[in-house]
């Protein structure tokens, strides 16, 4: 097996990169609008990236500086602007008044437009104190009816993650700025990931000091994870998160399934992931959950609307088939309207502006639901009522305005709270070690994951779907694995809320 001094090093790198960024040239980029973008002369753009001296093509990676600088004594790091960001969120995010913002970015003037970076002032944010990360741990109150596991002075746990050694093999460490090779995009996935869950980590071994953590890169390959969890020191793993994707992690819970090694998937939504596989964990509630309670919310408050269904014909079928599953079709007016390209000709046709109506969208393409709500908003009808799916949340180009005219609704597993002790705790963290704030989807998703098993295990000296597990809402997900199942298969997470656009602010209806 792979030396540990790789990891150990691409890991490191991870803390001492986070000063950077890496950004893939797109149609039209020059070297003169990325240094306007990012605020760097043209000289250091080559100095750091030396093969963009004979021009950009599309596609071609680039390492950016995170710029600081000292005014009045001020240091700021680089933030992006996500979706209804605004002053009001900034402070309670960052604790930075309007005032000192509008110093570092006079631009916020005239508002604030998503996916543009700004400068944050770095401060001096309290630590969060020991006591209270004790105070979150011990509400814990596991009810043991199933295996029992004898308490251990010491744990071992792994992760398996796509860090891509092969691609990544030119990796240097260096003083030297200019020397940093960029990194696959792929690879910065997993690192994001690790870093929160090193948060998580280091915040339990204050409870419990002997926590054994290993890395272990799979690569992305079936054949290299079978490899790892078939060498005979997975026999002394407690806990194992990962692979992130459906093919290694199907081939990794064969091999641990039998060993009863408990396994964390922490991305996949596949219903079909932990068929015979007992001691599997899915942490993302899965589509049909998802649109299935839907469809109850939807029968339930909405079958006296006129209800319409619009779908490509392209589309993922059983999206439409969830959606659906709890209609009552001879007590519900119900049309489907199937389209042939990203595309629709025209809606408004179709709409009976002298009802209520409720459009579901089952379409994940981002191209297509731009287009949908784009016609839906302009028949100017107030009493339109707009479903869709979760990943809409992550969509950054859809209109606010929209949103909020048609009343849009989507399923939501999870949402950050930048109020939240723990959330504040985790990005006042996360903004000392890294000097920039952290993904959503990853470092998040790292440090919920790694804070939720890792508790239990402490907690109850083992990880089994036979046992009940305490349902937790963390920073961006929440955990309810709780549930009539059949213990043949895995534990899904069950956690589904109902989130709407309103007032410019997300708000939850169940």
């Amino acid at each position: 097996m792979r030396s540990f001094l790789f990891l150990f090093t691409l890991l490191i790198f991870s803390i001492t990169s986070n000063a950077q960024k890496l950004h893939v040239v797109s149609k039209n980029e020059t070297l003169y609008s990325l240094s306007k973008k990012y605020n760097i002369s043209i000289k250091k753009l080559i100095d750091i990236n030396p093969e963009c001296n004979s021009g950009l093509r599309q596609g071609m990676n680039l390492v950016i500086p995170i710029q600081y600088e000292n005014i009045d004594t001020v240091v700021y790091s680089m933030h992006r602007v996500r979706p209804l960001e605004s002053f009001y969120s900034i402070k309670n995010k960052f604790g930075v008044s309007q005032q000192d913002l509008l110093k570092l970015n006079p631009q916020l003037n005239d508002g604030f437009r998503a996916g543009k970076y700004i400068k944050i002032p770095k401060l001096d944010v309290p630590g969060f104190v020991t006591e209270e990360i004790k105070d979150n741990y011990n509400e814990f109150n596991f009810k043991k009816n199933g295996k029992n596991f004898k308490k251990k002075d010491f744990y071992n746990i792994a992760f398996l993650l796509p860090l891509y050694y092969q691609i990544n093999d030119s990796l240097k460490l260096s003083s030297n700025f200019t020397e940093f090779p960029e990194i696959y995009q792929k690879s910065i996935y997993a690192l994001d990931f690790y870093a929160g869950a090193k948060i998580a980590i280091d915040s339990l071994s204050k409870i419990h000091k002997n926590i054994n953590i290993h890395v272990f890169d799979t690569e992305n390959s079936t054949k290299k994870t079978f490899e790892i969890v078939s060498d005979k020191k997975f026999l002394d793993f407690d806990l194992v998160i990962g692979p992130f994707y459906s093919s290694n992690f199907k081939v990794a819970a064969r091999v641990l399934n039998r060993k009863k090694i408990p396994l964390i998937s922490p991305f996949s939504t596949k219903s079909d992931l932990l068929k015979d596989l007992p001691n599997t964990f899915q942490t993302l509630t899965s589509q049909k959950r998802q649109l299935t309670f839907l469809s109850e919310y939807i029968f339930k408050h909405y079958k006296n609307n006129n209800i319409t269904l619009i779908r490509r014909k392209n589309d993922d079928f059983n999206l439409r088939d969830w959606f659906i599953s709890s209609f009552n079709f001879d007590s519900i007016y119900f049309k489907e309207i199937i389209v042939q390209s990203n595309v629709i000709d025209s809606i408004h046709h179709e709409i009976d502006t002298l009802c209520e109506n409720t459009i579901i969208v089952s379409s994940k393409e981002i191209d297509f639901v731009t287009d949908i709500l784009t016609k839906l908003n302009a028949i100017r009808d107030p009493k339109i009522t707009v479903f869709g799916l979760s990943n809409w949340y992550l969509f950054e180009n859809l209109d606010i305005n929209y949103l909020m005219n048609l009343n849009v609704h989507i399923p939501n597993t999870g949402m950050i709270s930048y109020n939240d002790k723990l959330t504040k705790y985790f990005e006042s963290k996360f903004f000392t070690n890294y000097e920039s704030s952290p993904s959503i989807r990853f470092a998040y998703s790292g440090f919920d994951v790694t804070f939720y098993f890792l508790s239990n295990l402490i907690e109850n000296g083992g990880v089994s779907n036979l046992n009940y597990l305490e349902p937790m809402n963390l920073t961006s997900n929440n955990f309810d694995f709780n549930y009539i199942r059949n213990y043949e298969h895995g534990s899904r997470n069950q956690f589904v809320q109902i989130i709407k656009y309103e007032d410019f602010e997300i708000k939850k209806i169940k």
